[in-house]
């Protein structure tokens, strides 16, 4: 049966407050406590017995092999490190290099990785950073972390180095972190841990079972759209219904509806679920044999021939809070060598997090990265500063940060590299397929593509060749024939083709049965000619036989609707937009005249998503006249039937009409757009006398420099 584990770390000072938390829990909690704590590995420990004394639980000095069972203590012995794996105990020997040995991180990562979201860390005193990457990948996995309140602390350093990471959920004295943690093990979240989530569809559909469940996601997706700017409509429901449950525990909550109701009246709560979807494990030189793989098979390529004026451009998306951004450069710049020239590398890192981001261009880290980089790069590209590491200057010269959603925003282009190892396992399938087509367009034609150990192009093979299928590497194939690139802000596909005469059915309608495809063919055959338009009536895709309702204008192609609508067509449809956006219902025109022989009608259907932009279906419902009906030259006007006339001045009374709500609807938006450019106008020249006074605040400081120099000059 699955329990929750409890992974304790300590160090100076640590005895006290592992005493004050185990005498503060009761003897059956359903939960098993392993504790490590930095011990001489000369001398035999006490800490067994010591810590027997406070509590009724068995404490046991840890053993090879020995299968963890709830409501036992288990304690490090000396000169050996203590992981867990398939809920047994693992004991290596203590290496002997010089390099620092962290086993509350070993401990905590293995935990993260062996029980997922039924792991625990818990970081109390101690004298360095130890623990603090084992909380981060606990966070990851979504399990819970405490760290003991550092002014509570004999030594704070181990507490504090935890929480500057951003992924302690409490901050709490050890005897109110027992209580806590008993309050916790009761919670559904916990108590669920060995039931699989039902699902009754794939994650490529993105469905998630309940009927409820779905729009409470939805309520989600649109309080964290509207008060941070993203969109997580097309994340993996696993990973962010996992995270979501998560926040109901700490909150003490059991109800999704409840939590929902939280998050839509309580801003901060939406802040940390939006961090908390954004968490990411990420680590200085992640996965090393990439970084061999990228000295022997990229750079090699990119290098030859390199000049100052044909910089080498890498871009990095997902990139956290920096360190495989810095690794990328630190790699390039060893490769290099003498040959290396700063203003001949660009590396771009882009993330949906601000916060990773400000962490990644302070570029300031943990002493415990001394895992991860050598002592010679840490000799040749950080600066010490106190307990933290700090990337040398040459380096942070080299990288530019910047918040970007990967799905929505404009990429960069001309790339030689992009270096995607931390993303994709968080995005459902539509979303990796616009991803790929993004990266497609970025890199130039010899341009490289490498991913994570466990991603691949999937359904973008026509847009990536594998180079290489260990090292999960990839080089650009050329466009496909027919392809448009579209870099906007929708939810469509970056790339559509279209053949005259048939429909571009995406992957939403792959015919992967015969009930499909048949489907599929009287759609085709059937359906009324439609198009699908955004917002701002781009279109977005064209449904069986549109040409007798589209007119392209002269100049440079578009596909806008205002640009390709046939006049008389136009000025019928961009009313019954209107309508249909402020009613948010159907909306039909009918009996207008494209030519001699037909009478048409029209349906703008809006269409509910889960973004925040709306998206209109417009059908052409086509009719043929009747032979009566045909229009009559002028010269035989007065040959047709009363009633025939009274038709035709009906007819025209109402498009005269129809023309004069349109140009008065242009007007209005012609004035609208007027008075929204006169405004924008002036923010230009606010901010342009912003600019003017911060210039002129620097001129200052810059002569108050000069000044200071002059005496430090003198005084010298």
């Amino acid at each position: 049966m699955a329990f929750p584990i409890v992974g304790i770390g300590a160090s100076a000072g640590g005895l006290e407050a592992v005493s004050e938390l185990l005498a503060a829990l009761p003897s059956k909690s359903g939960v098993a406590f392993i504790l490590v704590q930095h011990l001489d590995p000369d001398h035999e420990s006490l800490l067994t017995e010591l810590l027997a004394k406070r509590t009724a639980m068995p404490v046991t000095q840890a053993e090879e092999g020995v299968v963890i069972e709830p409501d036992h203590v288990y304690v490090i012995p000396p000169n050996a490190t203590l992981t867990v794996s398939d809920q047994r105990l693992r004991l290596v020997a203590r290496p002997s290099v010089p390099a620092r040995h962290m086993p509350a991180d070993a401990l905590l990562k293995s935990l993260a990785a062996d029980r997922g979201d039924a792991s625990i860390g818990v970081i109390l005193s101690g004298g360095d950073s130890d623990g603090a990457l084992g909380i981060e990948a606990i966070k990851h996995e979504g399990g819970i972390t405490f760290a003991q309140e550092p002014a509570h602390a004999r030594f704070p350093s181990m507490p504090r180095s935890a929480i500057e990471t951003g992924c302690v959920d409490f901050v709490l004295r050890p005897r109110e972190i027992a209580r806590e943690l008993v309050r916790l093990v009761h919670h559904p979240y916990l108590r669920a841990v060995s039931r699989p989530v039902p699902q009754a569809q794939s994650e490529e559909s993105g469905e998630i079972v309940g009927a409820g469940e779905e729009e409470q996601l939805r309520r989600v997706f649109r309080r964290l759209r509207a008060a941070h700017g993203a969109d997580f409509t097309h994340y993996k429901r696993s990973t962010l219904r996992r995270r979501m449950a998560r926040r109901m525990a700490l909150q003490k909550i059991d109800d999704a509806a409840e939590y929902v109701a939280l998050i839509e009246r309580d801003p901060t709560e939406a802040a940390t679920l939006y961090q908390d979807f954004l968490i990411r494990v990420t680590g200085f030189f992640r996965d090393p044999d990439s970084y061999d793989g990228l000295r022997q098979r990229v750079l090699p390529s990119l290098c030859e021939g390199r000049s100052a004026k044909n910089p080498i451009r890498i871009w990095v998306p997902g990139c956290a809070t920096g360190e495989e951004v810095y690794s990328i450069a630190m790699t390039l710049v060893e490769y290099l060598g003498e040959r290396h020239m700063p203003e001949a590398i660009q590396v771009f890192g882009t993330d949906l997090s601000e916060t990773a981001i400000e962490k990644a261009r302070a570029a300031v880290y943990l002493d415990n990265i001394t895992q991860e980089v050598s002592s010679e790069r840490l000799a040749r590209f950080f600066v010490k500063q106190d307990d933290h590491y700090r990337i040398a200057k040459s380096i942070r010269d080299l990288c530019i940060f910047a918040r970007q959603d990967v799905t929505r925003d404009p990429p960069f282009s001309r790339l030689d590299l992009v270096s995607c190892r931390n993303l994709l396992i968080y995005l459902d399938g539509s979303a990796q397929r616009r991803v790929m087509q993004i990266f497609h367009y970025a890199l130039h034609p010899q341009g490289f593509l490498m991913l994570g150990p466990s991603e691949s192009v999937g359904q973008a093979s026509d847009l990536f060749e594998l180079t290489d299928k260990h090292l999960r590497i990839y080089t650009r194939r050329t466009m496909p024939p027919g392809a448009v690139v579209d870099l906007g802000r929708g939810q469509g596909t970056a790339y559509s083709r279209r053949r005259e005469g048939t429909e571009d059915t995406g992957t939403d309608l792959e015919a992967d049965s015969a009930q499909r495809e048949a489907d599929r063919l009287l759609l085709v055959r059937f359906a009324p000619a439609s198009l699908l338009v955004d917002e701002a009536l781009n279109i977005l895709q064209f449904r069986g036989e549109t040409g007798p309702y589209l007119e392209h204008a002269s100049g440079p192609p578009s596909l806008n609707l205002h640009r390709v609508a046939r006049p008389e067509l136009l000025v019928e449809i961009t009313p019954a937009i209107q309508e249909a956006r402020e009613s948010g219902a159907e909306v039909r025109r009918e009996g207008l005249c494209i030519d001699e022989r037909r009478d048409i009608a029209i349906a703008v259907i809006p269409l509910k998503r889960l973004s925040a932009e709306r998206c209109f279906l417009i059908l052409f419902e086509d009719g043929m006249r009747p032979p009566s009906g045909r229009r009559a030259q002028p010269s035989v006007v007065s040959a047709l039937p009363e009633s025939e006339k009274d038709r035709r001045l009906v007819q025209s009374e109402r498009e005269v009409a129809s023309i004069r709500d349109y140009l008065h609807a242009t007007m209005e938006e012609h004035e609208a757009v007027k008075e929204e450019l006169k405004s924008a106008h002036e923010e230009v020249l606010s901010a342009n006398e912003e600019f003017q006074s911060t210039n002129e605040e620097l001129e200052t400081s810059k002569e108050e420099l000069q000044s200071a120099n002059e005496e430090l000059t003198t005084t010298n």
